[in-house]
């Protein structure tokens, strides 16, 4: 329960404040007027249309007269559209653009959505495929296959990192020596206080994934929901996606991931792969 508190909506991008340390470190390269910008789009959550400046200068840390020129500019370049009745802000036609330009451009979900979809069907769960941003991963397709249940998530939505299938699959791709200064970095944004115990946890699902060749999540993120996850990388190993399939725990039970689901999901992952040759 506290680790999800951690990722409540009242969290800071850590982004924002990775932009800080950016260029606190002297870092010539990093535009941080330019994260600044993109730190507003990210305030915008699922199901909300409006924001105030004041609310968008408390999700980003930022301060409310940077707040305000950062939303003329992005009204003016239409990635944010205001409402003089309202005095707030919503996400404009410029995001839509973007987005489609992002999901137009992956071949794999092309590919991978018949494949998807009929595991989807054949073990009536949800399949989903993501890619991390972040403390989140950002789902880019999701397959549902059962009549009577169907995870809620759409394309485009975020869900955490360190406590679904999805995530902890992402992770799982990081090069072995690289994995424990990961894990903890990603351990100490989410939680500071409790960093080292949540650590310990992501650590120990990657082990399990070096024995099954697939992670694992049970009740973990949703009391009721249990996952199967595997990585997917690209053809050049630069880009890294995750799959994961999830069901009610009176149906996907663990047993039925460790025989069946998890060894399922790892041949759709290299069914995919093999039709793939790039990933752009």
């Amino acid at each position: 329960m506290a680790n999800k508190k951690l990722l409540s909506n009242d969290i800071r991008d850590v982004r924002l404040k990775a932009a800080h340390r950016r260029r606190e470190a002297g870092d010539r390269q990093f535009i941080t007027a330019l994260a600044r910008g993109l730190a507003i789009l990210r305030c915008f959550r699922v199901g909300e249309i409006y924001l105030s400046n004041q609310e968008l200068a408390r999700r980003s840390g930022l301060a409310k007269p940077t707040v305000s020129r950062l939303t003329y500019t992005l009204t003016r370049m239409a990635f944010l559209t205001y409402s003089p009745a309202r005095e707030e802000y919503a996400l404009g036609p410029g995001v839509l653009v973007l987005g489609h330009t992002y999901l137009a451009a992956m071949k794999v979900r092309e590919i991978a959505r018949p494949l998807m979809q009929a595991l989807a069907d054949s073990v009536q769960a949800t399949v989903t495929l993501g890619e991390h941003d972040g403390l989140h991963m950002v789902v880019v397709e999701v397959c549902h296959g059962s009549p009577t249940y169907k995870l809620r998530v759409e394309v485009g939505e975020r869900v955490p990192r360190n406590m679904t299938a999805l995530g902890r699959a992402s992770l799982a791709a990081t090069p072995l020596n690289e994995r424990v200064e990961t894990v903890e970095a990603v351990a100490r944004q989410l939680s500071p206080e409790n960093h080292s115990g949540l650590a310990a946890e992501m650590l120990q699902s990657l082990r399990e994934y070096d024995k099954l060749g697939f992670v694992v999540s049970c009740a973990e993120w949703t009391p009721d929901l249990f996952a199967v996850g595997v990585p997917l990388l690209s053809a050049d190993g630069n880009r890294v996606l995750s799959l994961s399939c999830s069901g009610p725990v009176r149906e996907m039970t663990r047993k039925r991931l460790i025989a069946d689901v998890g060894p399922r999901m790892v041949r759709l992952r290299d069914n995919i792969q093999k039709a793939v040759e790039s990933f752009f």
